[in-house]
């Protein structure tokens, strides 16, 4: 029994002499078996992770080789500085001379708490799968965290926006990009650019270099086809591609007021507004709406408006030498002038239009203002018959024009009264013709007043005053022919049967036939 004690004593200084060699033969001896695949090529040499007569020491060779791990201990970074493992052996997980292909490292994915890691799992990685990230190898300590690691090959932007993923991505929405602060790129986003997708501006990831006019982008829009240039912003801006802040009243010289005001652009400049300065003149637009067709000029203005085109505002009586007036207003242009006035200048006489009216035939010329007005042809006939030769005096001045002028013709049929008036009463027995006016006054036709005495060379006197007319005049004969002697009447009451002469005078007064008065 001595004797092995003593040769086991001497074995064991002869190991503790070679310890700090090469692994000699004893040493192979007593090794308690074969390193992992991992530690194979430092079988030959004990040195490498043990130390004799010092356990303790082992971690320091381990953290030697594994100076990660070590740092991240120190720096209580990653798993081994996060978790109890900062605090423990290295073999109280790694264990070691257990054979090539023993697993060295004592690992579970799917029971692994990556929140003692540097990176926890958040958002849509914690739905990863631990290949993912790490592969199907064995080593997942030195991996990546910078996004581009995983997802540079699903990277839409092609790497033009470098990696730094998180500055857009998060990792609870990959394909929801975090709010950009676009003025970093010295182009703010305002309006309709706020809500605009990316790719909207920066087609095919074209970032660098984008430029900022609205034409790079808006060129397919561009209704005016160019025409309007490329500073669409004169016009256009960010609140809305359509809402255009372009004032056609201060910008260019034809205000758009009236109906113009709603009038599409396209009406006057054309289909794709390709018509830069189309002509402000009216008949540029308004041709087909002309009615004249051309007759009336091209000054469309003069007459029509921009509230309604067939609203016209000529002023016929300011601009022409014919005001309208009366029944005149309200005609239709058609109804005077049957040719274009610009063609044929039509007379401003009455006689021009009316002729077919006139009732007189021309035969009062052609001056129908003296007696017609515009109020109404046959109305209110203002003719002063007093500038006759036949003015209009008492009961004349009621009677209607037609019952002395029945033809309408308004000629003259003489001034005297028998030219109107037919001798019915006397037959003619005061003179043919009847010189009604001897007796008759234009008060009354039966208010008559004759002075016999003082017209006539036989006053009547006694029984001849209270005679009637008829009396002495029954004849139709001039009375100025009668016989004045007292025998042309009264030859019948001659009881001396004309011995005495035809002087009745000498004798007999008008007082009383039979009064006898002797005369020398």
């Amino acid at each position: 029994m001595a004797r092995w004690v003593r040769l086991l004593a001497i074995a064991w200084l002869a190991f503790a002499a070679h310890l700090a060699f090469a692994q000699g033969i004893m040493e192979r001896l007593i090794t308690p078996g074969p390193l992992s695949r991992a530690h194979a090529k430092l079988e030959a040499n004990c040195a490498s992770c043990h130390e004799s007569f010092s356990r303790q020491a082992q971690n320091g060779k381990c953290l030697a080789c594994h100076t990660g791990i070590g740092a991240d201990i120190r720096g209580g970074a990653g798993f081994h500085g996060k978790s109890t493992a900062r605090s423990q052996a290295c073999k109280t997980c790694h264990s070691e001379h257990q054979g090539r292909n023993f697993p060295i490292v004592r690992f579970t994915r799917a029971g692994f708490n990556h929140q003692l890691t540097d990176y926890p799992l958040l958002g849509g990685h914690a739905k990863a799968t631990c290949a993912g990230c790490h592969g199907n190898g064995g080593h997942f300590r030195g991996v990546s965290t910078a996004c581009a690691t995983c997802h540079a090959k699903k990277d839409p932007h092609l790497g033009r926006l470098g990696k730094a993923c998180q500055t857009c991505h998060d990792v609870n929405s990959w394909k929801q990009p975090l709010p950009f602060d676009h003025r970093s790129t010295g182009y703010a986003l305002t309006g309709g650019h706020r809500t605009a997708a990316c790719l909207s501006c920066h087609a095919g990831q074209r970032w660098a270099g984008t430029p900022s006019q609205c034409i790079a982008c808006h060129a397919k829009k561009d209704v005016h086809n160019g025409s309007r240039g490329t500073n669409c912003a004169s016009c256009h801006s960010p609140a809305g591609w359509k809402a255009t802040s372009f004032d056609h009243n201060t910008d260019t010289g034809f205000p758009l007021i009236g109906r113009h005001a709603s009038t599409g652009c396209a009406s006057c400049h054309g289909v794709g507004n390709t018509i830069r300065k189309p002509s402000r003149a009216c008949v540029a637009c308004h041709i087909k709406d002309d009615v004249h067709k051309g007759s009336n000029g091209t000054e469309c203005a003069r007459c029509h408006n921009s509230r309604d085109w067939k609203q016209a505002s000529f002023d016929h009586n300011t601009m022409t030498r014919f005001a309208l007036r009366g029944a005149h207003e309200p005609l239709a242009c058609g109804a005077c002038h049957k040719q274009p006035p610009r063609v044929v200048k039509l007379s401003v006489s009455c006689a021009s239009c009316h002729a077919d009216d006139d009732v007189h035939k021309g035969k009062f010329g052609a001056a129908c203002e003296s007696c017609h007005n515009a109020i109404g042809w046959k109305e209110k006939v203002s003719f002063d018959h007093a500038l006759t030769r036949f003015p209009l005096l008492g009961k004349h001045a009621a009677v209607a024009c037609t019952q002395c002028h029945a033809d309408k013709s308004f000629a003259a049929k003489g001034v005297t009264c028998e030219s109107c008036h037919a001798d019915d009463h006397h037959a003619g027995a005061l003179g043919t013709p009847s010189k009604c006016a001897r007796c008759h006054t234009v008060n009354g036709w039966k208010l008559w007043s004759f002075d016999h005495d003082g017209a006539t060379q036989f006053p009547l006197t006694g029984q001849h005053k209270g005679l009637i007319c008829s009396a002495c005049h029954a004849k139709a004969e001039d009375p100025a022919k009668l016989q004045k002697d007292c025998v042309a009447c009264h030859k019948q009451d001659d009881i001396h049967k004309g011995s005495f002469g035809d002087n009745c005078e000498q004798c007999h007064v008008t007082t009383n036939f039979n009064q006898i008065t002797m005369r020398r």
